[in-house]
């Protein structure tokens, strides 16, 4: 697989799972989305920088087309330090996420 088909596939990829979460009405129940930052290399993909920030940026525009299309008053949150992250923030089942956009704050409650 080359280059530009990873690309594809990994815009497609997000795009693709939050289309399903749309059409099932799901995005719609939430007032905002935070998206991990992406990771962009790994030992299986050893992308250039360039290359990392452009698969960062096509996964950033594959949330942003979905959200458009299925939530587009939700608010969105992108690069937070969780998933599969270095360094990484854990976030405990049954927990409570307030994201205040206009102070630019999450507040996590567990």
């Amino acid at each position: 697989m080359d280059m530009s088909d990873r690309r594809v596939r990994a815009g497609g990829d997000v795009h693709r799972t939050l289309r399903n979460m749309g059409e099932r009405g799901l995005l719609q129940r939430f007032s905002a989305l935070l998206m991990a930052r992406p990771k962009t290399w790994s030992f299986e993909r050893p992308n250039s920088p360039e290359a990392g920030a452009r698969y960062a940026m096509e996964q950033r525009e594959a949330v942003l087309r979905a959200m458009r299309m299925y939530a587009p008053d939700t608010t969105i949150v992108f690069d937070v330090d969780f998933g599969h992250t270095d360094p990484q923030l854990v976030l405990p089942y049954g927990g409570t996420v307030h994201v205040d956009g206009p102070a630019r704050r999450i507040t996590v409650t567990y």
